[in-house]
């Protein structure tokens, strides 16, 4: 056997096992996080969630799931993107890994090591005080233990995440505390009852 032979059977091996263990760990993390979130209370007042799609897809070993929620509301400008954005930074991201701006028919703009060098808030940023088309930001969430990316689209009703949590149950909480901003408050990743607020008239 060469060595060349060995060296890429240790590699395809130590690779292999590294994929299985991150999907077990996935799992087992799903799973943790599903009991705990099935044990929160719910709120007696109306959600502000009509619908969410979930979808899922591969980027190398990693399994991305995407959850498009439509809100039981009016369509939100780009000042209340703003606001949301500066909200989710300050309650539940540790650093801020990425912040860009989509104009209709282009492609996103980075902008977020332009924005860290600035050390100013995103309400405060020169580059979002021009109305965009999507705004978007990522980091590692605290209240998911998990990495995230939260679209908004101007002057629709949809907000998509991205995570790895595979958790319908534990996204939907994580939704209802983003639009209530009630992130360090004892409502956090709670859930209101009633699941079917009136759609409202565009």
């Amino acid at each position: 056997m060469s060595p060349l032979f060995s060296i890429l059977t240790l590699a395809f091996t130590f690779f292999a096992c590294s994929a299985i263990y991150t999907i077990m760990y996935r799992r087992r993390l799903a799973k943790a996080n599903e009991i705990q979130a099935s044990d929160k209370p719910m709120l007696d007042d109306i959600s502000y969630i009509q619908d969410m799609q979930h979808l899922s897809g591969t980027v190398g070993f990693l399994v991305w799931q995407q959850y498009d929620i439509l809100l039981a509301t009016h369509p939100y400008d780009w000042l209340t993107m703003v606001d949301w954005a500066s909200y989710i930074e300050a309650e539940d991201l540790d650093s801020l890994d990425s912040l860009r701006i989509a104009s209709p028919g282009e492609g996103e703009v980075e902008l977020v090591h332009i924005y860290n060098q600035n050390k100013v808030g995103l309400k405060d940023f020169d580059r979002l005080k021009e109305e965009q088309g999507s705004l978007s930001i990522a980091g590692h969430s605290r209240a998911l233990n998990d990495s995230v990316k939260i679209v908004w689209y101007n002057q629709l009703r949809i907000v998509r995440i991205f995570t790895q949590t595979n958790n319908e149950t534990l996204i939907r909480r994580y939704a209802e505390t983003l639009i209530r901003r009630t992130f360090g408050t004892p409502d956090a990743m709670k859930l209101a009852k009633n699941q079917h607020a009136p759609n409202p008239d565009m």
